[in-house]
């Protein structure tokens, strides 16, 4: 937890670990939770730094020492206690979700107990095998990925060729699962990750995996056939700008980031963030509005907390997805430092889960 704003790029150093004031009881409809495992996401650090979508719009309740603010967002765990108007849930039910930390303002997830809404909780059926370390690991991926992959409308009856910036994330480990289930035409699908991580998205569904290290990814596949779709999950121009010398005219470009990497990194300044949303926004009405003028269709995917049951139901149980994880670590003070530290650095090579029970 934290009860001043950390300085950004020192959330690892900053946090402090020791008691907070548990959950006060439920009232009307809301449920507590005894949190069984939680994520460590780049935007939880962002959020705890108050940096998010560089500083600008979105904020966490502002921490003090009366009222520390908590970490995280994606968990998976067991319902405590329930509000006397609640309907879906009963104490003993295991439950998974995002909070929704920066509009809500709801109850941080790395601690041993968290609040929500009833109505931003996602059941887990009792005959799901699904462990609470798998649930709340693929949660953002469910959430996030699952909207990439739905945009990119892919034919059922057509061939595709896919391509994947980013691919050796959390995220984009799981909509390479995605791609590779997709019912009812071929899709070819090339990762673009370190070599260092080409087996892991080969083990996830990709056909073709280029070493970005090696050189750009655009000067890689120069002579390969073109790609119909680019999903991005790094952010920046030059995402772009590689994408736009790959990618079929009159394809999708579709992105988790926006065009600024790293965004969420520190807080913009005011000319910085303007830049940002502007350039945002021209893109996207450009895509919408002028076809003419476009080579291809921009898209922003992702959205805002909560995580949807029906997203949850369709990525986790019905197509078996789950969440590459790079490293699992105790709720313990110094792990969970290296484990920030990882985080923070971009390249966790998964999803990074602390399990409340070890």
């Amino acid at each position: 937890h934290i009860t001043q704003w950390c300085p950004a790029g020192k959330v690892a150093d900053s946090i402090l670990f020791g008691d907070v004031p548990a959950p006060t009881p439920p009232a009307k409809k809301h449920v507590v939770i005894q949190v069984k495992a939680t994520a460590i996401n780049v935007d939880d650090i962002a959020l705890l730094q108050d940096s998010a979508g560089g500083g600008w719009f979105f904020h966490g309740r502002t921490p003090s020492s009366t009222q520390p603010l908590i970490g995280g967002m994606e968990y998976s765990g067991v319902i405590l206690a329930v509000g006397p108007d609640c309907e879906k849930f009963k104490v003993g039910d295991r439950v998974c979700g995002i909070q929704d930390v920066a509009v809500q303002k709801n109850s941080g997830t790395w601690a041993e107990q968290t609040s929500a809404p009833e109505k931003d909780v996602v059941l887990i059926p009792s005959d799901s095998n699904i462990s609470h370390v798998e649930a709340a690991a693929v949660g953002m991926g469910a959430f996030i990925s699952h909207d990439l992959y739905k945009r990119a409308k892919l034919s059922s009856s057509e061939n595709c060729r896919c391509l994947v910036i980013g691919a050796s994330g959390g995220l984009g480990l799981i909509l390479l699962q995605l791609l590779s289930k997709h019912q009812g035409s071929n899709v070819h699908v090339t990762a673009i990750c370190s070599g260092a991580n080409a087996d892991k998205v080969r083990s996830s569904g990709a056909n073709e995996v280029v070493d970005y290290k090696i050189a750009s990814f655009a000067s890689q596949l120069v002579d390969a056939e073109e790609f119909d779709v680019v999903f991005d999950f790094v952010g920046g121009v030059e995402s772009e700008r590689g994408a736009r010398q790959v990618i079929k005219s009159g394809g999708k470009f579709i992105t988790a980031c926006g065009p600024r990497m790293g965004i969420g990194d520190r807080t913009l300044t005011c000319c910085e963030w303007h830049g940002w949303a502007c350039g945002l926004l021209c893109r996207l009405l450009k895509s919408s509005c002028c076809c003419c003028c476009t080579h291809f269709q921009y898209e922003m995917g992702g959205g805002m907390p909560p995580l949807k049951a029906v997203d949850f139901q369709t990525v986790a149980l019905n197509k078996g997805i789950r969440a590459g994880i790079g490293l699992e670590v105790p709720f313990a003070e110094e792990p969970l430092r290296e484990a920030l530290r990882l985080v923070a650095s971009r390249h966790p090579g998964g999803k990074v889960v602390i399990n409340m029970e070890r």
